[in-house]
């Protein structure tokens, strides 16, 4: 591996923060794992459990442009410590739901939803201030570092989670969350930012008329609106696919939810293994071009889901989508930040999540139509095609190439990365009663 590759850890507050960052969000996949786990085990019914998962990412699309105005008031450290601790605050309550006897799937769909506020108060800032430890020349390395940290987390969290949840029950798994979100807290004390003073801006706290004016900021500025366009491909075709390989893993290969878990595993090792080479290209490779490889690469693996003929086959295009999700996260989220000013950073973060986060959703529910009608492997194969179609268009029309104009003042913030939704667990065969 390149020493380029890992040149933000050369800066000592990067390195508790990337590290706090893997500790969290491994316990975090413990509570994403039990969660629906808990749904399915009082209802038997995908139906409540993809209820809870919708509940919690449509309130983390809803706060997502209250996230950005608050953290335009307020330094974003304190806004970060502020979330994580909600967040920590709701996992407990899910322990103590747990174990004082509540079985009532409304309450734990309602706690989903207070999680998913929580996180939605976080996504916009948790990489801002990962960003403000790395000078401007490392903003990709930093950001790919970073995506690193939470695709290994996805190494170890479900698979932990998913034994911590059968042995000793879902209340533990909760407390592990919660423990991870108070260790970032820690974190936060003992790093410096490069920012001197507050987070800057005083823009209205008005909701509607502030995302309007974003909007139309965005709209204006071409390099943001092929960032937009290609984040909203990725979270409507892309996304989609990783969390509905569910259907793979009970209905093609039989293989359970071992299977599902090999599955997730294979997306997480391509992402770590892509890592370092995406961390080295910065100032190197166009994003542009790193953007079209990733896509195409994407596109291509996703098609090749559909054809897989052995489970073992499967698992290769799997890992090589986990690759390409991580090259095309970083080149978006850099050309994002190298193209807004200032005073707009945040809100544009916001809305950036909420287009992610709303396009997610509707993707999923569109695929899991589409394999009803058709079948698992039609279905991923028009996903694929999508994902190519939508390649092509924005190559041949020469959008891609506005991902490399660099405009605006420079302050260090990044856009989050994404964990897709978690999906249902797998059904049981069919003809026999859920355990």
């Amino acid at each position: 591996m390149p020493p380029a590759a890992f040149a933000s850890f050369g800066h000592r507050s990067f390195r508790y923060f990337w590290f706090g960052g893997i500790t969290a969000n491994s316990a975090r996949w413990f509570q994403m794992v039990a969660l629906p786990a808990v749904v399915w085990d009082l209802t038997a019914s995908p139906g409540w459990v993809g209820f809870a998962g919708f509940g919690q990412f449509a309130a983390m699309a809803v706060m997502a442009p209250v996230a950005g105005m608050v953290a335009d008031h307020y330094p974003r450290r304190k806004v970060l410590m502020v979330s994580q601790s909600l967040m920590g605050l709701v996992s407990v309550a899910m322990a103590l739901s747990w174990a004082q006897g509540v079985r009532s799937p409304v309450a734990y769909v309602a706690l989903a939803v207070a999680s998913g506020m929580a996180g939605g108060l976080n996504l916009p800032v948790w990489q801002a201030f990962v960003s403000e430890l790395v000078p401007r020349e490392l903003l990709l390395n930093a950001v790919t570092l970073n995506s690193a940290q939470f695709n290994s987390s996805r190494l170890v969290g479900p698979m932990l989670g998913g034994i911590t949840v059968a042995a000793a029950g879902p209340a533990a798994a909760f407390w592990v969350s919660a423990a991870g979100a108070g260790a970032v807290v820690l974190v936060l004390t003992r790093v410096e930012s490069r920012k001197t003073g507050s987070a800057v801006g005083t823009p209205s706290m008005r909701l509607i008329r502030n995302t309007l004016d974003v909007a139309r900021y965005v709209l204006a500025r071409r390099g943001l609106v092929v960032a937009f366009a290609t984040v909203s491909l990725i979270g409507a075709a892309g996304l989609p696919i990783q969390v509905l390989t569910v259907v793979f893993a009970e209905d093609v290969f039989d293989r359970g939810p071992g299977g599902f878990g090999l599955m997730l595993t294979m997306l997480g090792v391509g992402a770590v293994v892509a890592a370092p080479i995406v961390a080295s290209l910065g100032g190197r490779v166009p994003r542009s071009r790193i953007q079209r490889v990733a896509l195409t690469v994407y596109g291509a693996g996703v098609a090749a889901l559909a054809v897989a003929p052995s489970f073992g086959l499967y698992l290769v295009p799997l890992a090589l989508i986990g690759a390409a999700h991580l090259a095309s996260a970083s080149a978006l989220n850099t050309a994002v930040q190298l193209q807004v000013d200032e005073e707009r950073r945040t809100q544009v973060m916001s809305l950036y999540v909420m287009v992610l986060m709303s396009s997610n959703p509707l993707g999923q529910l569109a695929l899991g139509q589409l394999i009803e009608a058709i079948g698992p492997r039609p279905a991923f194969g028009v996903y694929g095609g999508l994902l190519l179609g939508g390649t092509a268009a924005l190559h041949v029309s020469g959008w891609l190439r506005h991902l490399d104009v660099e405009v605006g003042e420079y302050s260090p913030q990044v856009a989050p990365e994404v964990h897709p939704t978690t999906p249902s667990p797998p059904r049981p065969p069919r003809g026999t009663a859920p355990s």
